[in-house]
């Protein structure tokens, strides 16, 4: 079998996640770790990620390094992701990313977009934007099942999840432990939301064909009825945000007809990801329990990995243009 040799852009949490990760995974190798932080350049990629010295140390830039693939996991804005990728693809390497805004960009980030599709078309190269939200659960799931029904006419989704067992980051990326004024202070400076629900939105409404006339987003805190000390989880005060409930609506023709919800809450009871189609014939898919999204991530990220490191296509791609990512 050959291995995939993969440069890891971007050695924070996920990064390191996807190192350990893509050691239980034979079809990988791994190529090389890349990542800015001064502290980290030089050291060994396996201590930095709490494993046994592997004999890479984390570098600042891809020069020198020969791989099939790039996965980037830095940021979520589209237009600070925009210049790594370049780098990248200017490099001759393919590249998968996380960046959240990039997952379909249009119309929301139209200059970066362009910016990465015509250095990608440049180089002969693709570049995918992959995740598990956006990216599958929330979009992409809800497109592929649209093929069991027609006629539809509305369009609801949930992603509902106990942040319990999430990283650190996330759960002080959906307001964990803050009261609600830090939280609406938070909220407004834009640190503190998930990101990518508008991109879902006007993702799935592509995928169905329709123009959707407007995107709404709304954002509120999860309040806590009683003090909260999960273990592994940021201690919450009676009165205070446990998390995040996000509401993204598209609008078709003047009247709802794609409503996604998101929550996210230390404690939240019935993690749940769901996709209810209403059509011909009705379709209420639901996976109970949801599915972690850091391990989640993990997975699609190096399965989308492998295939657009053999994929012939050029540009800045999106799941819509691709054939199904498997585990295969």
């Amino acid at each position: 079998m050959k291995k995939t040799r993969i440069l890891l852009c971007g050695f924070g949490q996920i990064g390191r996640m996807l190192y350990r990760t893509l050691l239980r995974r034979p079809e990988f190798e791994l190529a090389g770790v890349i990542d800015l932080a001064p502290e980290l350049t030089g050291v060994d990629a396996g201590t930095v990620a709490g494993c046994p010295p592997c004999g890479i140390a984390v570098s600042a830039s891809p020069e020198g390094i020969a791989a099939d693939v790039a996965a980037v996991t830095t940021v979520s804005r589209a237009d600070a992701c925009a210049d790594t990728l370049v780098e990248l693809v200017r490099a001759g390497l393919p590249a998968v990313t996380t960046c959240e805004e990039l997952f379909y960009p249009w119309p929301l980030h139209e200059a970066a977009a362009m910016k990465i599709d015509q250095a990608a078309r440049s180089a002969g190269v693709p570049v995918l934007p992959v995740g598990i939200n956006p990216g599958f659960l929330m979009d992409y799931r809800a497109a592929v099942l649209s093929g069991l029904t027609g006629e539809i006419t509305h369009v609801h989704i949930q992603r509902i999840q106990d942040a319990s067992p999430r990283r650190p980051a996330f759960q002080k990326k959906i307001g964990a432990g803050l009261t609600p004024a830090e939280f609406e202070t938070e909220k407004l400076a834009g640190r503190l939301r998930h990101v990518g629900l508008p991109e879902s939105v006007y993702f799935l409404g592509t995928a169905l064909g329709r123009k959707l006339d407007a995107v709404t987003e709304t954002i509120e805190p999860v309040i806590a009825e009683e003090d909260l000390a999960i273990p592994g989880a940021v201690p919450v005060r009676q009165g205070c945000a446990r998390g995040v409930r996000q509401l993204g609506l598209g609008i078709c023709d003047g009247r709802e007809f794609i409503r996604m919800e998101f929550v996210a809450a230390i404690g939240e009871p019935g993690s749940t990801d769901r996709v209810h189609l209403c059509g011909t014939p009705e379709l209420d898919s639901v996976i109970r329990g949801g599915v972690n999204g850091d391990l989640g991530t993990c997975a699609i990220v190096l399965n989308a990995a492998r295939a657009i490191a053999a994929e012939s296509r050029s540009g800045l791609l999106t799941m819509l243009d691709m054939p199904p990512v498997t585990g295969a």
